[in-house]
């Protein structure tokens, strides 16, 4: 049992989220581009230069080695090196050096914005950037890796597997407060009381806000309540799955611009940190053609020297002239992201639980030629499965001389599933909502396995069985074996 245990163990922190070096640069890139050009690299003199002396209360960590808020000018000075830190890390200059000068610093300062006792998630996005600084994500698509040797550099994609259980808990944590605070009472609904209270007192009233003004529903709103614990508090749940951790990330999207609809509040700054989990399904095809890119930039130095040029000159005008236009991009950004999530929650629920291994023409199903049940479900899968992902052989094919024949089995490369973990596998591929069938993976195997067992011995009984084997129409010769 134990060391089931930690197998299962290693196969998490080490496989889980194991990406290539170019899937971490590329996700380098995308991470640092969106707090730049749509976040917004933090600037904490504009913010600190009103805050009073007695004020000062940061939570621990860094911010117990000051006595007091320091002086303006250190965090003028900080603002600056934090400008030049972010745009030493997109284009992957002294990458480690800077990631964890940048992150330091950030988790500083926001610790004496969190003096006011007002303390958010957002310290897990700069966490982020400090814990990847030791990734080896500078390896691909850097300019380290023109001037340096990094070949023998080390990736460490356990670190995404570190990084999942601490945003996690996060969500967790926040869930549970509200649990223990009375959120599911029935009395009151306690997101309908939050809504009031930023739509009147705090006059946010803009995109879909005024629609819920005089909408008193209470199931809705009871609902609302429901959702928000049974979503953040599932967030630890998914950590040790990772489909279903992506799933959760983007019902997290979701949820964020839900709440920037009703209650003009925005959490754009956490859509950057979900891309991290979603890193090793980028297309070998997408790293082909950035390396392709890459490769054209490098050879001539000049034409890299004026595209990096560009881009500090464009966002140096922006960040003087219009700082306003950062609020805007944020909530594009989380209005893209909303959307985003919900044409995959409603329309291609299959991405949510996608994994890399994933190849169409790949996976065969085994199955009981002779069962109803089996032929039905076979038909079933056929029907829902228009990229012809599976391919199909029934058990008397493959075994001739065993009369035990299992209902469903899944040959995915070199893993073989079967029981109730196959029928999940096989439904989170489908078209339609069957992929949402997956998220019984949570269910402990045992309890899983006594419920497909219970049907499979009595399917002959139940739904009967033929006396040879289907035979497949001429269209679909080509998916059996």
């Amino acid at each position: 049992m134990i060391m089931q245990l930690k197998k299962a163990y290693d196969m998490w922190i080490f496989n889980a989220y194991s990406c290539t070096p170019s899937q971490l640069g590329l996700f380098r890139i995308v991470f640092t581009s969106l707090i730049i050009f749509f976040v917004g690299i933090p600037q904490f003199s504009n913010k600190i230069i009103h805050f009073p002396d007695g004020f000062f209360n940061p939570p621990p960590l860094f911010g117990q080695f000051f006595s007091n808020i320091p002086p303006i000018i250190y965090f003028e000075i900080t603002d600056i090196i934090l400008f030049l830190g972010f745009f030493c890390i997109l284009i992957g200059f002294l990458t480690k050096i800077c990631g964890i000068i940048t992150a330091t610093l950030s988790i500083i300062n926001f610790g004496f914005i969190f003096s006011t006792g007002k303390i958010d998630h957002s310290f897990i996005v700069w966490f982020t950037l400090l814990i990847m600084s030791f990734s080896g994500w500078e390896k691909k698509f850097s300019i380290d890796c023109i001037f340096f040797n990094l070949k023998n550099l080390e990736i460490r994609t356990w670190l995404i597997s570190f990084l999942s259980l601490s945003l996690g808990f996060a969500f967790f944590t926040s869930g549970l407060i509200k649990l223990i605070s009375g959120w599911l009472g029935i009395a009151d609904s306690m997101v309908r009381g939050f809504y009031l209270r930023n739509y009147y007192v705090q006059q946010k009233q803009d995109y879909l806000a005024p629609l819920f003004e005089n909408f008193s529903f209470k199931i809705f709103w009871e609902l609302g309540d429901w959702f928000t614990i049974l979503f953040e508090m599932g967030f630890l749940i998914a950590v040790f799955h990772a489909p279903l951790f992506r799933c959760f990330t983007v019902l997290a999207v979701f949820f964020h611009g839900t709440v920037m609809l009703m209650m003009n509040i925005a959490f754009g700054i956490y859509l950057p940190l979900y891309l991290l989990f979603w890193a090793p399904l980028i297309p070998k095809t997408i790293t082909i053609s950035c390396k392709n890119i890459f490769a054209t930039l490098t050879n001539n130095r000049n034409r890299l020297f004026s595209f990096l040029l560009i881009m500090l000159v464009s966002y140096t005008l922006r960040l003087i002239f219009n700082d306003h236009l950062f609020i805007i991009s944020r909530e594009i950004l989380i209005f893209f992201g909303f959307f985003l999530s919900l044409y995959i929650l409603l329309i291609a629920p299959q991405l949510l639980f996608i994994k890399p291994s994933d190849r169409p023409g790949m996976n065969i199903i085994q199955f009981d030629g002779v069962c109803n049940l089996c032929n039905g479900f076979v038909q079933f899968v056929i029907n829902r499965d228009k990229k012809a992902y599976f391919k199909f052989a029934t058990l008397q094919d493959v075994d001739q001389n065993n009369n035990e024949y299992e209902t469903i089995i899944l040959k995915n490369n070199n893993t073989v599933y079967k029981k109730s973990t196959a029928f999940l596998e096989i439904s989170r591929r489908l078209n339609g909502p069957w992929p949402y069938l997956y998220l019984f993976i949570l269910i402990p195997k045992p309890l899983r396995d006594f419920i497909y067992s219970t049907i499979a011995k009595n399917r002959y009984r139940w739904f009967g069985q033929r006396d040879t084997c289907m035979v497949p129409t001429p269209d679909l010769k080509n998916r059996f074996i």
